[in-house]
Parts: C-alpha cells; sequence; structure tokens
C-alpha cells in the first residue's frame, strides 16, 4: 500500500461522521464497542460473544484496530471510544483484527525499512503501530526467521493482544474487554474465514479462556502466540 492510498484512509476515517448505533433501543439494553479496521477488506460480519441480538452494538473504525491515541504526549483511549462512552454505558469493548490486514503489513515494511518521504499525517497514524512491531520483536513474538506470511499472522494476533490490554487497564473493571482475529486465509485452522477469540480481559491463555466462557461450542478460542 502506498502512502496516498493510505492518506486518503485517514482522511475518511477523520471525516467520518461517527459510528452507526440503533439510538430506538431502551436504557436497559447493553452496549457493546466493536473496534475494527477501517480498511474494506477488514469489514466485520456477525455477532460475537458476548455480544448477541439484544445488545446495542456501536462500530468503531481505526486505522488497524487502534484503541489508543497520543494527546499531550500521553497515551490515551481513541476519542472516539471515548465520546461514545459518554453517550452509553458500555458493558462490552471488543477488539477485531485480521489476518490480512493491510495497515499492519504497511507498518511492518515501515520498520523493516522506515520511508523519510511518507506524508506527515500517515506517519503520525503509524507510528504506534510501527513501533508495535519493534515490541513484538524484542519480546520474541516476531523473528527474522519467520516467513512472512507467519510474521503477518502473529503480528495480527499481537496487535489485538496489546489493544486490548491497553483497554483493559484504561477501562473500568465492569467492562469486558475481548480480542478476536478474524482469519482470512486458514492461519488458525484449514479452514479460513473464522473468527478466534484470542484474549479475554487480558488473559491470552486458551484454556484458561475457555474456562471463562458459557458452554457455547461456537465461540472458537484459539491462539498462535506461546
Amino acid at each position: 500500500m502506498n502512502g496516498d492510498d493510505l492518506e486518503s484512509v485517514i482522511e475518511s476515517v477523520q471525516d467520518w461522521a461517527g459510528p452507526r448505533s440503533d439510538m430506538g433501543h431502551g436504557s436497559d439494553t447493553q452496549t457493546a464497542l466493536v473496534v475494527s479496521c477501517s480498511m474494506s477488506s477488514c469489514k466485520l460480519r456477525g455477532p460475537l460473544w458476548p455480544v448477541d441480538a439484544t445488545w446495542n452494538v456501536v462500530s468503531v473504525e481505526t486505522l488497524g484496530n487502534q484503541t489508543q491515541e497520543r494527546y499531550e504526549g500521553k497515551t490515551v483511549p481513541d476519542s472516539t471510544i471515548e465520546h461514545l462512552r459518554a453517550q452509553h454505558d458500555i458493558t462490552a469493548v471488543i477488539v477485531v483484527g485480521h489476518t490480512s490486514c493491510e495497515v499492519l503489513e504497511d507498518a511492518y515494511e515501515r520498520w523493516v525499512a522506515p520511508d523519510a518521504d511518507s506524508p506527515v499525517g500517515v506517519e503520525v497514524r503509524l507510528n504506534p503501530l510501527r513501533s508495535l512491531v519493534g515490541e513484538g520483536f524484542e519480546e520474541g513474538v516476531l523473528t527474522e526467521s519467520l516467513p512472512l506470511q507467519k510474521v503477518r499472522y502473529r503480528l495480527a494476533e499481537y496487535n489485538v493482544r496489546q489493544q486490548v490490554r491497553f483497554l483493559q487497564q484504561a477501562l473500568p473493571s465492569s467492562v469486558t474487554v475481548a480480542g478476536y482475529v478474524h482469519d482470512q486465509d486458514g492461519a488458525y485452522s484449514s479452514f479460513p474465514d473464522k473468527r478466534y477469540l484470542v484474549t479475554l480481559d487480558g488473559a491470552t491463555d486458551p484454556t484458561t479462556i475457555r474456562a471463562r466462557l458459557p458452554d457455547d461450542k461456537s465461540i472458537r478460542v484459539a491462539g498462535l502466540l506461546a
């Protein structure tokens, strides 16, 4: 993806009129925010646990499903998330990553070979993700010996983990924070186009996560990161 493409996406996100929600729901309806990437290849379909048909679901689209931003030298929750928290009593936040996320691919490429000519707006939005790539290598989650495709898959899950971890620390403990990866490529099994729960309220071990869930086999739990 070139800088012009990313800049266009960033502008569309910034100009977006806001998330869509059903304002007709009653006051006793539970509300969930679903944070996903703004790229067209990462569109979300269908509900994810703990959400069901009775919930009021509000979509939040960010570049690379980021849940945080920098403000006056501090890392704070994304401004759209904060705005919605002021409007709704939030019960859950679900972060959804994607194995074919072009934004993460671009962040990885810019970490490997920084582009000095990249537009300032693109750099500001991608710098947190580029730093996340570096953190992944420092922690051993990503290694240069891995095939590029596996690096991409592991980076998608690592990003979801880190975004959920931030929210879990920033939001009240009463808010459930779950992270999914939409496996568009068959990275988690031989059947692509499935969604996998990879972290729940900071927990990342699949056995620990499964123990916290209802007895529902339709909730797929998995993890690529040891």
